[in-house]
């Protein structure tokens, strides 16, 4: 959402792209502020960051499906966070919305590895019996590795332990190439920082995975939404 760099107005016109032009079942936030008129047609689970950060992160989900925060031992609150979100089958589906962090020596590889470790018993211990949906803004590409000549190391290897943990990367499903999800001003490469990534079982109910890329979207944020599409 890009709370921090943006102006209250901008702010306000994301939210209404988000809630009345996307119009998302469920959502994984990053660098948001909720807003607090949009609760009557969605639940919520907000985290702040906290420190120098006064924005965090969120997972939102229409208000006919019941959302339960999930506690984990988290080293990082406010970045990642995970709830229970029950379909309208009754099904229940885990979602872990994830913001990769970058560390005071510029790493975002770090605590992104930080981050599954404390996510295992998680994603682990529920192997078998509950779905999964894990996104974000990662930071993280797999682009970067070969890029900087291993300079910024294990981006790929975060995306193997992903993949170890039976999680399926949607956009990859439907793209054989890089779709380009973020705008840097000091890089022309064309950055895929942000995913959505689901357990296998899930994977086997994708219909689409896409980028939106507009003029809308790109003066509300230097990120674009990824929208997955699943028949449940």
């Amino acid at each position: 959402m890009d709370n921090w760099k943006r102006n209250q107005a901008q702010r306000d016109a994301a939210w209404n792209y988000l809630l009345n032009i996307l119009k998302p079942d469920i959502a994984l936030l990053q660098e948001c502020v909720p807003k607090a008129e949009f609760e009557s047609h969605y639940n919520l689970i907000y985290r702040e960051i906290g420190g120098h950060r006064k924005w965090g992160s969120a997972i939102i989900a229409r208000n006919l499906l019941p959302i339960q925060e999930v506690v984990f031992n988290n080293a990082y609150e406010g970045a990642v966070i995970a709830a229970d979100v029950t379909l309208s089958d009754g099904s229940q589906l885990t979602v872990i919305s994830l913001y990769g962090i970058i560390d005071d020596d510029g790493y975002a590889t770090t605590t992104l590895h930080r981050m599954l470790s404390d996510l295992t018993p998680l994603l682990n211990g529920r192997k078998g019996r509950n779905s999964f949906l894990v996104g974000g803004d990662y930071n993280a590409s797999t682009q970067c590795d070969d890029h900087y000549g291993y300079r910024y190391p294990s981006h790929r290897l975060f995306f193997e332990r992903l993949e170890d943990f039976g999680l399926v990367n949607c956009t990859a499903r439907f793209h054989s190439e890089h779709v380009q999800t973020n705008r840097h001003r000091k890089s022309e490469v064309p950055w895929q920082n942000d995913y959505l990534h689901v357990s296998k079982k899930m994977a086997e109910r994708l219909v689409s995975c896409d980028v939106i890329d507009n003029a809308d979207v790109q003066e509300l944020s230097d990120h674009n939404p990824v929208v997955a599409t699943l028949d449940i």
